[in-house]
């Protein structure tokens, strides 16, 4: 099966829309979770070992997801970024990196508490099709 990646743009609009969605058309019988939400859980909770990488836009609320976005977040990366998103969306890496011009590509990873600066694999449009439809060939 090839890998699936979803992108969430916007994750916080997105999944307070779906919600709000769910609530408006929501018949008596059906369950209170937007289908699309509870879709959307299991893919992160169980998403790698099904070959589905979920990509956030933003921070979920906790709100609307069951769990708290840390928790299902293990990984962040952030490029060009203020003070204020970093201490929304990496508070426990400590203070923001001071701010430096990074070269194109590079972006700040945080693990585990942990900041690292790295750099992005470049990929052209045809790149990524290739790598998305047969990731066990090592040419692609």
């Amino acid at each position: 099966m090839p890998r699936l990646i979803v992108a969430v743009d916007e994750a916080n609009a997105t999944l307070r829309r779906l919600a709000r969605y769910w609530e408006t058309f929501r018949q008596k019988d059906d369950p209170k979770t937007s289908p699309a939400i509870a879709a959307l859980e299991e893919a992160l909770w169980v998403g790698r070992a099904a070959r589905v990488h979920v990509i956030f836009d933003g921070r979920p609320q906790s709100t609307v997801l069951r769990g708290t976005a840390r928790e299902l977040f293990a990984t962040v990366i952030l490029a060009r970024f203020t003070a204020d998103t970093w201490q929304v969306l990496a508070p426990d890496a400590g203070p923001a990196p001071k701010q430096r011009h990074l070269q194109r590509g590079h972006f700040h990873v945080v693990q585990h508490g942990g900041v690292d600066e790295t750099q992005a694999i470049r990929m052209t449009d045809a790149d990524v099709v290739a790598w998305l439809t047969n990731p066990d060939d090592p040419t692609a």
